[in-house]
């Protein structure tokens, strides 16, 4: 029978990619993690991972045993849960991944009343856009990832996970409050000539489908993933940005004005896990991520001429 000691040494060298960082990440030296993946190769007959550069690569032979390896893992995690759960919420563990406005935004409120409900539950948050925190689910290192998706793209669920609608958050045009469309609304058609400043990846390429349709490419001069920082950008002239009412929501920048912009349409923000039964704890933190989505999220109010504000919180977001 194959050691799943070492099969965590394997799988925590192909995650980093040498021996060295390995032995880093767990404590160990380097060669004692040597010795551990010279055993396992013993036991299988097979050489599990060759020199590559300064670090290592899996065989073909190690890929097979870290799938597997993840697997039982999972399956060991998930038995752990079931354990917990005989207790009834009074102990347990929650691993949510979240984007970072839905962080700010949804999963305080959403913490706050998990903790009066089950204050035995212990959560542990991943910071991840939604590529990172889908690569972290599916490989069964957190339970919950909170991610957002455009109408237009298909769903990121296939049919190992449930999705749990949280909100539906409109995006909305921001521009400085001197700008001749101050008042809105605005169609993206008439901002074809405008330096523009976009958020993280999906947000790029959402942005660039939505000018696509109005018939222009976006110049987008400037890029991040600070939605504070893009805010100040608008404000001082610099550049006009399309940003979701989540964010908007969280902060609104003097000398900002947000007229509707009907052509943006919306993003889903969603909580995916995995499909089957959902131990008690992590059915309990859906329960109030919905919640704190109904009572709490940022809706986008009419358009607001100069110096006023156009962003209001409160009132219940679409589900």
């Amino acid at each position: 029978m194959l050691d799943l000691h070492r099969g965590r040494i394997l799988r925590e060298v192909a995650r980093l990619g040498s021996m060295t960082a390995a032995a880093r990440s767990l404590a160990y030296t380097q060669p004692a993690v040597s010795h551990h993946i010279a055993r396992l190769e013993a036991e299988v007959g097979t050489p599990l991972v060759v020199r590559h550069g300064r670090g290592v690569r899996l065989t073909e032979a190690g890929r097979i045993l870290v799938e597997h390896v993840e697997d039982v893992l999972a399956r060991m995690d998930d038995a752990e849960e079931r354990i917990a759960a005989i207790a009834g919420l009074r102990a347990g563990r929650v691993r949510i991944a979240v984007f970072p406005t839905a962080a700010a935004s949804l999963l305080p409120a959403a913490l706050a009343g998990l903790r009066d409900r089950a204050p035995g539950v212990t959560v542990t948050l991943m910071d991840a856009e939604p590529p990172q925190a889908l690569a972290a689910l599916r490989a069964g290192e957190v339970d919950v990832a909170v991610v957002f998706n455009h109408e237009y793209l298909p769903s990121d669920t296939d049919a190992r996970f449930r999705e749990v609608v949280l909100c539906q958050d409109p995006i909305r045009i921001a521009l400085p409050a001197a700008h001749p469309l101050a008042a809105g609304p605005v169609g993206l058609a008439d901002l074809a000539e405008e330096t523009w400043v976009s958020g993280c990846a999906r947000c790029r390429d959402h942005l660039r489908w939505a000018c696509g349709r109005a018939g222009f490419v976006p110049r987008i001069a400037f890029a991040t993933d600070d939605h504070v920082a893009v805010q100040r950008l608008v404000a001082h002239g610099l550049a006009v940005t399309a940003l979701p009412g989540l964010a908007l929501g969280l902060h609104s920048e003097p000398g900002v004005t947000v007229p509707a912009a009907p052509d943006l349409g919306k993003r889903r923000v969603v909580a995916l896990v995995p499909a089957g039964p959902r131990p008690p704890a992590v059915a309990a933190l859906l329960d109030e991520l919905a919640a704190a989505s109904a009572t709490g999220a940022p809706v986008v109010g009419p358009a607001a001429g100069p110096g006023e504000g156009a962003v209001r919180t409160g009132g219940g977001a679409g589900r």
